[in-house]
């Protein structure tokens, strides 16, 4: 390992490395597998200058390969899978790796050209001993995730999940008012300010309508009752942000189990998209090699009886042999296709006592053509 080190250095001195794929938001990088396959050494420019934290996420399967990914510190070597597997004992929060004063940061690639596996790393920018207080943020492994309620008295302002493979998050019902809160599939960071370089999966509105607010400022947005949620989440993070200003509701028994279904409940704010796809502005999506590309997506949205106003929104760049089929027991079917190539949104709208929805997409073998469709949430 170490005469493969010592090439890799080399190979960065001579500046023969380059990788430049992942994934950008404004103040952090999400890296996967496809990003360190045949290179010796990814290098990352400008995130570390002050201050950056690291966390990573690996499968069972690709842990010698992440055991293999150093991550150059002033002293030595840190690897991913001892990032990946650091948790507090107490509180089972992911435990970070922090880097200061880098303007350059290296991760060293040990493998075989040929050598890879399924790998998040998330590099975001810090602000030293004040990040978790300042953001007020809690970062998890999706794998054997359970936050009681019972133990923790105030709400968090972000909880961010990640996995190397697909999950589902669960926010279990409470019997009290609960604030708006909103989802992204991204990391914390994507959801500071008043604006998302990503759409929001996931919004639960309380009283308040998706246009008159877009992110929640008090809590007067509670409604009578909060019926929990259920996240799919086909790709390696979510994160939902709870309500910052005000943090005495705390949210239901947050839980994570590895794998997705094919079922949704219209009832509750929800999406559903192709393997990796966030739909931020600009990026590509996330890669793994266990999205799978070729089996044709089914998914049943569904409802309990009640009459239902349901607002649908499709983004796809799909072409007329891969378009989002959306079949309805009240109207016609629809086939959505993107414009040249290119993303476009459609937007649908339905309303029944009972209405029961179904979304089919044939991929074409690639992660180049994609699809997000969102129900029940703003327009963003």
């Amino acid at each position: 390992q170490l005469e493969m080190i010592g090439r890799a250095i080399g190979c960065i001195v001579l500046a023969l490395c380059f990788a430049d794929a992942r994934v950008d938001f404004p103040t952090s990088r999400i890296y996967d597998e496809f990003d360190f396959k045949g290179q010796s050494a990814v290098t990352i420019d400008g995130l570390c200058s002050q201050s950056c934290l690291i966390f990573a996420s690996v499968t069972p399967e690709s842990q010698k390969f992440a055991n293999n990914l150093l991550i150059q510190l002033p002293k030595g070597f840190v690897s991913v899978y001892d990032i990946a597997r650091s948790v507090d004992p107490v509180s089972n929060q992911k435990i970070y790796e922090e880097i200061k004063n880098t303007p350059t940061l290296t991760i060293v690639n040990a493998n075989s050209p040929t050598v890879s596996g399924p790998v998040v790393l998330y590099i975001v920018e810090g602000s030293g001993g004040s990040w978790a207080g300042t953001y007020n943020t809690e970062i998890y492994e999706a794998e054997g995730f359970f936050r009681p309620n019972s133990t923790h008295e105030k709400s968090p302002g972000f909880v961010t999940v990640m996995s190397a493979r697909p999950f589902t998050l669960k926010q279990a019902p409470r019997d009290i008012a609960l604030p708006t809160s909103l989802a992204v599939m991204a990391g914390f960071d994507a959801l500071k300010g008043d604006e998302s370089p990503c759409p929001f999966v996931y919004y639960s509105m309380g009283n308040v309508s998706a246009t008159e607010r877009k992110i929640p400022r008090s809590r007067s947005d509670a409604g009578p009752s909060h019926n929990g949620f259920t996240l799919e989440v086909n790709g390696p993070i979510v994160t939902v942000m709870f309500d910052q200003y005000d943090p005495s509701n705390s949210p239901g028994d947050l839980s994570a189990t590895i794998g997705i279904t094919n079922k949704r409940l219209i009832q509750t704010s929800g999406w559903v998209g192709s393997p990796g796809f966030h739909g931020c502005d600009g990026q590509q999506p996330y890669r793994s090699s266990l999205y799978d590309f070729t089996t044709p997506i089914h998914t049943e949205i569904t409802s309990y009886g009640e009459e239902q106003q349901v607002k649908v929104d499709v983004l796809t760049n799909a072409d007329v042999e891969h378009a989002v089929s959306l079949i309805s027991n009240i109207e016609s079917p629809y086939s959505i296709i993107g414009t040249g190539g290119n993303d476009a949104v459609t937007t649908l709208y339905f309303a029944a006592k009972k209405l029961n929805m179904a979304i089919n997409w044939t991929p074409d073998g690639t992660e180049h053509t994609h699809f997000l469709v969102r129900w029940n949430g703003p327009a963003r």
